[in-house]
């Protein structure tokens, strides 16, 4: 007698997505984040509302913050529904980019970080859950790339627009659009996210092991000085709206080819650890040009090196602790999401005291080329 095959992990017993209706939806609302997003501490910091550079990046340390404490609100193992979750966290996201439209900046360094801050665990938490189960050991690398991919080729276009709209009709039209750019994928989330699906959330940093833990809070760290370091840089040589776009859609298009096709390599060869090493280490001499030269094209040059190899570790670390906690992944997506929340948040007050003390905003690049060195200890 033939015994039945074993029945799949409970992880696995829904309603399954179409994985590109998934990247649809990461595009439209990469698209509508960027386009405005990209400008948030520029417009914090040009004419009229020319808030000090540490004032305005305190929006992302709000930001981190509250997301940190969101995600453990969230991990109490009760289940939550996704497109719930998901059309909540766009309707904050919405108001959010309406917010820099009307608020006074000193308002929108509060509001704005609160308002975004709810958004990331509310719709990266459930949305990562089920990008992960369209996933196998045999494409999974290559998969979770092209999430990044999808999200840095986006934001080539994106930002750019958003710099010729800001040139001709001004920032708050930029915000006010992208606001309404991300309010239009709650059709989408309404059309492919069935209520049904739903998960249960928890935390426990025994299942991510000690080096991912490091690996998970150098790539939050990573993540937290350059939002700060890269936008801030790049407006001390040029206030132009349009030229700094195009600045940030050349960083965006380096990230999205590394991630893409090194993930896709990785899946052949079917080893990560090489890719792990291989990103951060390369990304310290661009972290140290970037620090050393004051030139607007070597800025681009090293911001450009950095964005493609910074890309690459991430991904991996992600999928090797996908690649062996398959039956927890709402618990280690949860966890990870806390560290990196927690580590961007810490990193970035550490950036503000490198400020603080005199240190200008290159300086930030030396603190990235330290961090971004926890990445390759991912097991």
């Amino acid at each position: 007698m033939v015994s039945a095959p074993p029945a799949p992990p409970p992880f696995r017993v829904s309603q399954r997505l179409r994985y590109r209706e998934l990247l649809g939806l990461v595009a439209v609302q990469s698209f509508g984040n960027q386009m405005a997003g990209s400008f948030w501490i520029v417009y914090l910091v040009s004419e009229p509302q020319a808030l000090a550079f540490d004032v305005a990046a305190l929006l992302w340390v709000v930001a981190y913050l509250t997301a940190a404490v969101v995600v453990v609100v969230m991990s109490r193992g009760r289940p939550i529904h996704a497109r719930s979750s998901m059309t909540l966290a766009l309707m904050i996201m919405a108001f959010c980019h309406f917010a820099f439209a009307v608020l006074p900046a000193s308002w929108i360094v509060v509001v704005g970080g609160l308002a975004f801050g709810l958004y990331l665990p509310l719709f990266w938490l459930p949305m990562n859950c089920l990008l992960v189960r369209e996933t196998s050991p045999a494409n999974r690398a290559g998969r979770l790339a092209a999430v990044t991919a999808t999200f840095t080729t986006v934001a080539i276009a994106a930002p750019i627009l958003g710099g010729f709209l800001a040139n001709v009709v001004g920032y708050p039209v930029v915000f006010g659009l992208g606001g309404v750019i991300v309010a239009s994928n709650l059709l989408l989330i309404r059309r492919r996210v069935a209520p049904s699906e739903s998960f249960a959330f928890s935390i426990d940093l025994r299942r991510t092991a000690p080096r991912t833990t490091l690996a998970f809070s150098g790539q939050g760290g990573v993540d937290g000085l350059l939002s700060a370091a890269t936008p801030l840089g790049s407006f001390l040589f040029t206030t132009n709206s349009l030229a700094l776009g195009l600045l940030f859609a050349l960083f965006s298009l380096a990230a999205g080819i590394a991630a893409l096709l090194l993930g896709r390599a990785s899946d052949r060869v079917r080893t990560r650890a090489p890719f792990l090493l291989l990103g951060p280490i390369l990304s310290v001499p661009a972290c140290i040009l970037a620090f050393g030269v004051r030139d607007l094209r070597a800025f681009a040059f090293a911001v450009g090196w950095l964005s493609m190899t910074s890309a690459v570790a991430p991904s991996f670390i992600f999928t090797i602790l996908v690649d062996r906690t398959e039956d927890s992944i709402p618990t280690v997506t949860a966890t990870r999401e806390l560290l990196l929340n927690t580590s961007r948040t810490l990193a970035l007050v550490a950036g503000l005291v490198v400020l603080a003390l005199g240190g200008d905003v290159y300086a930030l690049y030396v603190l990235v080329g330290g961090v971004i060195l926890l990445e390759a200890l991912a097991k």
